[in-house]
């Protein structure tokens, strides 16, 4: 994962919407994603407005809205039914989907499971040019994470985000490497991290990471030779979103 980072972890079971999403009322005054599932919002800054939600068996969302571009993690899968035509899918643990601003709004899903779902929901923010320029000072367009160690799956990738994901097995180093600007995770399984660079002795991080645990990452030049491990005893399996603007 990641060295030193600002982060918020939530209590297991972290939800963000991808096929459903109702946000109290964002700070730009958007209505909100879901008109009938209540958000709690776990993340907030310049760049994205993050809620987390839990649809109960038998719940709909109720009409879901599109007021701007949101990727939705599900970080407990399951079975929806669109209220729409009755269109059942399933959405398994670590799932992304990508709903563009604009999308017509629709009558939103029912859990048609046996399991509460739960999700989280990353809205993005308009970026200002003076934002665009101060926060990509020095550094290329964006690009993947790599780990020297650990290779990722490319989930989800378009002109807004690049979205991958990553299990780090008990044991394992990522291997030294940076972290651009503006990245978020999103932990499916959380864990045990340590964590150590070239000036940094290896440490524990203070508390295990939850599942569903939510963090905005701070950029990290390759030349600190940050990188992180699995301190625990089970894999960690996270999720990787870098905003491309």
């Amino acid at each position: 994962m990641s060295g030193m980072h600002i982060r918020w972890d939530g209590r297991r079971g972290l939800v963000l919407g991808a096929v459903l999403l109702l946000s109290a009322v964002h700070a730009e005054g958007n209505e909100p994603t879901f008109a009938s599932l209540p958000g709690t919002t776990v993340l907030d800054n310049a760049r994205v407005h993050v809620e987390r939600y839990e649809l109960a068996p038998g719940q709909a969302t109720g009409r879901r809205a599109h007021p701007a571009d949101q990727l939705t993690v599900f970080v407990r899968g399951g079975l929806l039914r669109a209220q729409d035509g009755g269109r059942t899918v399933s959405w398994p643990d670590g799932r992304v989907h990508w709903a563009a601003a604009g999308e017509a709004a629709d009558g939103g899903v029912t859990n048609a499971g046996g399991s509460p779902v739960e999700m989280v929901v990353v809205t993005l923010k308009p970026l200002t040019r003076e934002q665009a320029e101060a926060s990509r000072a020095g550094w290329p367009p964006a690009q993947p994470l790599a780990y020297p160690n650990i290779p990722g799956e490319d989930v989800l990738e378009n002109d807004s985000v690049i979205v991958q994901r990553f299990i780090v097995n008990p044991g394992v180093w990522e291997g030294v490497h940076a972290h651009q600007p503006n990245m978020l995770y999103v932990h499916i399984r959380g864990g045990q991290w340590a964590a150590r660079t070239y000036k940094e002795a290896q440490h524990l991080y203070p508390a295990p990471s939850p599942d569903g645990g939510v963090g905005w990452m701070q950029t990290i030049p390759l030349s600190e030779g940050h990188e992180s491990g699995n301190a625990g005893k089970e894999p960690i399996d996270l999720i990787w979103i870098t905003l491309r603007h």
